[in-house]
């Protein structure tokens, strides 16, 4: 931790670290910072040093949150890096699970991601999370799955810069406000219709198939035009048994969850992206 308290500069002191709930790749800790006078809070995301993730991962979110810190997106401004570890500003706000209303959070999800789309921001190419298909152990229909990977790679299209991970899990609300956007390691150049997809696997998980749908719905009216129903299906084989045992882990006690049901709900949203290709 010397390393942080040089960086900050002279007389700062780290007298507060605690570990923030759902990292699975990095331990995220809020650090308290105190320095003439004042405390200050940041955030430190470390990698383990043998993992042979860190330095990748570093100088991916060093270049990303570089790129951002010229535009108005609410994500954290870098302080300083090492190899396996980046320290950043505290984003005001706390992940939001269980909002009350649920509609009004997805509309500002969606409108974020739009927001996000059109950031001229260049970066690494676009890479594939569903290479390792394999039919989840418990799917009730199979045969949907095999229809999926039997459509093939999507086609090409149009691109731009995309968060790559955009989900909840990712967001920061304060008072019914979405105040943040974090994670940007994997943050790269591709199809946005991937950013669309990723996010509605993982309502269709924490929440149900019609939940899924109507961010579809909501980000396609905000957007104005109709996502690509191949590279949703893409992104729904992303899924798979391994699912099981970590979303859990990035959930904590912030929310019920339907492990058995998992897989059910998946497979309703991937039958309706299936009807829509």
């Amino acid at each position: 931790m010397h390393w942080v308290e040089r960086t900050l500069g002279r007389g700062a002191r780290i007298v507060g670290k605690r570990r923030l709930t759902g990292g699975i790749t990095s331990a995220v800790h809020r650090l308290t910072v105190e320095q003439r006078g004042r405390r200050t809070t940041y955030v430190l995301r470390e990698w383990p040093a043998d993992s042979g993730y860190g330095p990748r991962a570093v100088a991916s979110e060093v270049a990303v949150l570089t790129a951002l810190a010229r535009h108005d997106i609410p994500a954290p401004r870098l302080i300083g890096a090492t190899g396996d570890a980046v320290l950043m500003t505290r984003v005001p706000g706390r992940i939001d699970l269980m909002p009350a209303d649920r509609d009004a959070w997805l509309v500002q999800m969606a409108r974020m991601l739009v927001r996000i789309h059109a950031l001229p921001i260049a970066g690494k190419p676009y890479e594939s999370w569903s290479e390792r298909f394999a039919v989840p152990a418990d799917a009730a229909r199979p045969e949907l799955w095999r229809a999926a990977v039997a459509l093939g790679p999507p086609p090409g299209g149009a691109t731009c810069f995309i968060h790559r991970d955009y989900q909840h899990f990712n967001l920061l609300w304060s008072r019914a406000r979405l105040t943040g956007v974090v994670d940007w390691i994997e943050a790269c150049v591709g199809p946005p219709d991937v950013d669309v997809g990723h996010c509605r696997l993982n309502l269709a998980l924490l929440f149900s198939p019609e939940v899924a749908e109507r961010f579809l719905a909501i980000y396609e009216a905000e957007a104005g035009r109709t996502v690509d129903p191949r590279w949703d299906i893409h992104e729904l084989l992303a899924y798979g048994d391994d699912w099981r045992n970590f979303l859990p882990l990035q959930i904590g006690d912030r929310a019920p969850l339907d492990v058995a049901g998992m897989t059910r709900r998946v497979e309703a949203v991937l039958a309706v992206a299936l009807r829509r290709s």
